[in-house]
């Protein structure tokens, strides 16, 4: 969307000031995303095209004085999120799922299992960032209108396609977390060591045992957590404490 949005340099979402003509039915908005700045940028362009909007409050964050109004008769949900990791994938959810209203996703993640994490928390539609600001409008009334439109529907095999790498991927972290639990303190603590890029040598000397007995440690992680490499398992090791769904684009 062609007006950058301030307070949102890093994901690019912006808005092209395309004014939208006044709707017959008067439709209301509630905007969500982590940063205050973002809904009120987002709340102040969709006003300039004639669209009411309120902030729907973030998990884990007090509402704004702006606050948390009456639901109007006809309201939509626009949720604005980089969806780049699982907290926000899940405060997204909490936010889908909190209002019996049809909401649409404004994200910068490639299309992909994180668009599938929004479709499964309910979203109805998921839009680009670079989407302008007319259609947007267009896509918010729509949804306040009229949910089960047509011009709404998105290719069906897309959109089950991002759903089951969004699955696929769900199962193989929580089956990384089981088997990670098999890990002994010590093999926790050489494998945090080697994600923090020690090397044996470095890792012998700082728990005070040979070279042999950390890379037997390392072999027992990689077996535990059903790697075949030492890579793979500082790999799994990172999907487990810092999940970036960005780098699980290219999966299934």
């Amino acid at each position: 969307m062609g007006r950058a949005v301030a307070g949102d340099d890093d994901a690019g979402y912006g808005m092209a000031s395309t004014h939208h003509d006044e709707q017959d039915v008067q439709v209301h908005a509630v905007v969500a995303a982590e940063q205050s700045l973002i809904v009120e940028a987002v709340c102040t362009a969709l006003g300039s095209s004639g669209l009411e909007s309120d902030r729907e409050p973030w998990p884990g964050v007090l509402p704004s004085p702006r606050g948390h109004h009456a639901e109007a008769r006809h309201t939509a949900g626009l949720l604005v999120c980089d969806l780049k990791d699982w907290r926000q994938i899940r405060a997204s959810g909490l936010v889908l799922r909190r209002r019996s209203i049809p909401w649409a996703v404004l994200t910068s993640a490639v299309p992909g299992p994180a668009w599938g994490a929004v479709y499964d928390h309910g979203a109805r539609v998921v839009l680009s960032a670079q989407t302008p600001l007319d259609q947007v409008v267009r896509t918010l009334t729509t949804l306040a209108l009229n949910p089960t439109a047509s011009e709404l529907d998105e290719d069906p095999e897309q959109r089950q396609r991002f759903q089951t790498q969004w699955r696929h991927l769900c199962e193989r972290r929580a089956e990384l977390s089981s088997r990670a639990r098999a890990l002994t303190p010590r093999e926790r603590e050489v494998l945090m060591l080697l994600y923090e890029g020690a090397m044996i040598t470095e890792i012998a000397a700082l728990l005070q045992v040979s070279p042999s007995t950390v890379r037997s440690q390392v072999k027992a992680v990689r077996q535990k957590l059903g790697v075949t490499s030492q890579l793979a398992a500082v790999a799994a090791y990172g999907s487990l404490i810092e999940p970036d769904l960005g780098r699980a684009l290219v999966t299934s």
